[in-house]
């Protein structure tokens, strides 16, 4: 499907987000993606991980794969995101590998769009809607988690040491998220350095 067919809400905010972008922080859409929610019975891990070609990451964790990325959402579960139009590839994929060893494989692409923060008041904006600690030293690049940001449960990865965030959301809550994130934006501007 093309991106242009698809109902993003968080291009309306294009304009806004941009306005109140600066040197210290941006906020823009981030294009779709193709995302693979898979849970796993340890008997298909091993199958799994030799299809991707590396170990499957922790929770809190994401790393690149053959297949793209992949993060570490529960014990079992995990979500390989990779480039738009890809999904049914992956999934065919995933559920050859697993075979009769047991586990789900569903394609989630749609369920989520994404925004990216980045810049050095990066962390500043995402602190005035979120109470998990992303100092360096707790949240790194590589590092990703499912919280709460105003509210709203996101998928939330930090992508490198900008920093720069990648933020999932559902599409039905995006609006107010991007409320939320564009009022924070506009704070840290202003707020004493």
């Amino acid at each position: 499907m093309v991106e242009a067919e698809r109902d993003n809400p968080a291009l309306a905010w294009a304009e806004r987000m941009a306005a109140v972008s600066w040197e210290g922080a941006t906020l823009v859409v981030e294009p779709f993606r193709s995302r693979v929610s898979v849970r796993l019975t340890p008997a298909a891990r091993p199958a799994v991980e030799g299809l991707l070609r590396v170990g499957l990451p922790p929770v809190g964790r994401a790393v690149d794969s053959d297949v793209g990325l992949v993060l570490g959402l529960g014990p079992d579960e995990w979500l390989i995101e990779a480039e738009d139009g890809r999904a049914g590839l992956i999934e065919a994929s995933v559920r050859g590998a697993i075979g009769e060893a047991g586990g789900a494989v569903v394609d989630t692409s749609e369920s989520r769009v994404g925004v990216r923060l980045a810049g050095p008041a990066a962390r500043d904006v995402l602190a005035s809607c979120l109470a998990l600690d992303l100092h360096p030293t707790r949240f790194e690049t590589g590092s990703c988690a499912q919280t709460l940001l105003a509210k709203v449960p996101v998928l939330l990865r930090q992508v490198d040491d900008a920093p720069t965030y990648s933020i999932l959301a559902r599409p039905s809550m995006v609006s107010y998220l991007l409320d939320w994130l564009v009022d924070g934006m506009r704070g840290s501007r202003t707020a004493p350095a």
